[in-house]
């Protein structure tokens, strides 16, 4: 067909049955592709995109329904699914923001910036075979250490954040406000961790030490997924909800 752009990746004498060949590759494209985030095209478009029999799409878009990743509306299309996140928000804000919101006159520190093999949570979040851009910030006020934040870019935009950038600039103005990235959706998850050596040192806890871990997973429009980042911050420091709509919101600063 004229428009089977993506027939290519397709194997049709592979072991694998082409329902599932084409259900994998729009699960790898969603988020990623302009034409797959909140919405996904037509039945009748993805039968041109992959070359395929309309059997052979709504084979693989129930394939995806029937685990979440996508949902399937009568007379309305087939949408992107809440993949099992717990928030999902459309904007996002940096931790400085937050503690300046709260009346506080946060300090912002380079703790850690360097090119670093991502943990496989991280690399699979981002794409990655390779390396990561990894920058750790550390907050504080007069009162002490309020937080750190851990942050990894993919290889692509490594090269754009500078240690100068790094060190004056929070992750979400530099998506937004320097590199004019434009943000598809963020999802947030909220978990504890413990502390690691160098974290414990700038929050003056013991290592090992249990942290709130709230982590974020950032998706820009026509880049993907562009950023990882976690907010770790000490038991009391702050306490955090997420609202129906999957904003994050601070309910009180200690």
């Amino acid at each position: 067909m004229r428009h089977s752009v993506f027939s290519s990746d397709l194997d049709p004498n592979g072991p694998t049955p082409l329902y599932l060949q084409v259900g994998h590759h729009i699960s790898g494209l969603i988020g990623k592709d302009s034409r797959f985030m909140e919405r996904l095209p037509s039945e009748a478009e993805l039968c041109q995109m992959y070359g395929v029999s309309r059997i052979t799409v709504r084979q693989a878009l129930s394939y995806l329904a029937e685990r979440d990743i996508v949902v399937r509306q009568h007379g309305r299309g087939t949408f992107v699914g809440a993949l099992h996140r717990p928030g999902r928000q459309q904007t996002i804000h940096s931790f400085f923001e937050i503690l300046a919101g709260k009346g506080l006159s946060p300090e912002m520190t380079l703790l850690d910036y360097r090119m670093r093999p991502p943990p496989e949570e991280v690399a699979e979040a981002l794409s990655l075979t390779g390396d990561a851009l990894f920058i750790r910030r550390g907050y504080r006020s007069e009162e002490g250490p309020l937080g750190v934040t851990e942050v990894f870019y993919p290889g692509q935009l490594a090269e754009l954040v500078t240690p100068e950038l790094a060190a004056c600039t929070t992750s979400a103005s530099i998506l937004q406000d320097v590199l004019k990235l434009h943000i598809s959706h963020a999802d947030i998850s909220i978990g504890l961790s413990r502390a690691s050596q160098d974290v414990a040192e700038w929050l003056k806890v013991d290592t090992g030490a249990p942290l709130m871990r709230i982590k974020r997973v950032t998706t820009c429009i026509g880049q993907g997924v562009c950023e990882y980042s976690r907010l770790l911050v000490t038991e009391g420091t702050a306490d955090f909800r997420i609202n129906a709509d999957g904003e994050m919101l601070t309910e009180s600063m200690t």
